[in-house]
């Protein structure tokens, strides 16, 4: 007798029924997937569709590379979460997942860490670029909501399809899906940029090997070879990494503590509320 009829699915070759790995409800390979196989080219993926296919997690999986985090839901409370074969629909906001990538990858919080980053940058950024050391994720904020951001890996972008200056600019990655970026293709190079040295600067930190300073950024983060990232990295070396090996990780710290200080600070200068 099966008991728990929802892990079976009837073989449509056979019609003997096939268990269903639990794995597969939150964490299906994309092929397998309705949504994914009814892709158009240059025309991002069918979320509505997606979302009727995949039960909800409660949370994503940081340790694998992530490809794209895309916000959904009315008030876009949910995220769905790709990666290089399988996707996972999340309920948990985007700003919120980014939150984590940062603590579970590098243990820092998002406003000491974008402090240190503007610091090295040496430009004060709202928006800013999240890596480990294995790759980085671009913010791109909502025109609808633009506090809420869309992530992509640019390391893993394919081409880029633009069909006029009022509509998304379609990112097709390497895996086959495909992100609508509410930008031109201009600003999207420019945040490739600042998101690839940001993956020098924390690769550098955290892998200390020596490496040829003339060596291509493209060859020493390690990713996708395509056009587009070519394009974006043909004068980029490792020694245009802004910095000093294992200066980011020093830095933080220092901006860190002084955060925690200055709100140490304002709140011993607070009134004290008057009892009533």
């Amino acid at each position: 007798m099966i008991e728990d009829v929802d892990e079976y699915l009837l073989h449509v070759d056979d019609k003997k029924p096939k268990k269903k790995n639990r794995n597969e409800a939150f964490t299906p390979n994309l092929c397998h997937l309705l949504a994914y196989r009814m892709k158009q080219p240059n025309r991002p993926i069918d979320l509505a569709q997606l979302y009727k296919e995949l039960s909800i997690s409660t949370q994503a999986n940081f340790k694998e590379e992530i490809y794209a985090i895309i916000p959904y839901g009315e008030r876009y409370t949910q995220s769905f979460v790709f990666y290089k074969d399988t996707v996972r629909l999340v309920d948990s906001s985007a700003n919120v997942l980014a939150e984590k990538f940062l603590y579970n990858h590098l243990f820092m919080d998002f406003e000491s860490y974008k402090r240190t980053l503007n610091f090295f940058l040496n430009k004060e950024m709202n928006a800013i670029p999240i890596s480990c050391s294995k790759f980085s994720l671009i913010p791109f904020s909502l025109t609808s909501k633009p506090t809420i951001y869309c992530w992509v890996n640019p390391g893993r972008i394919e081409n880029l399809y633009s069909q006029g200056s009022t509509t998304p600019t379609i990112a097709q990655l390497t895996n086959g899906i495909n992100v609508g970026i509410e930008r031109q293709q201009r600003p999207i190079f420019t945040r490739m940029k600042r998101a690839f040295l940001t993956h020098g600067i924390i690769k550098r930190d955290i892998e200390t090997q020596p490496v040829n300073v003339t060596m291509s950024l493209l060859e020493y983060l390690n990713i996708s070879s395509t056009k587009i990232t070519r394009k974006v990295t043909k004068n980029l070396q490792y020694q245009h990494i802004p910095g000093f090996a294992l200066n980011f990780h020093q830095k933080y710290q220092e901006i860190h503590d002084a955060i925690v200080i200055e709100k140490w600070l304002d709140a011993k200068s607070l009134p004290k509320s008057e009892n009533v």
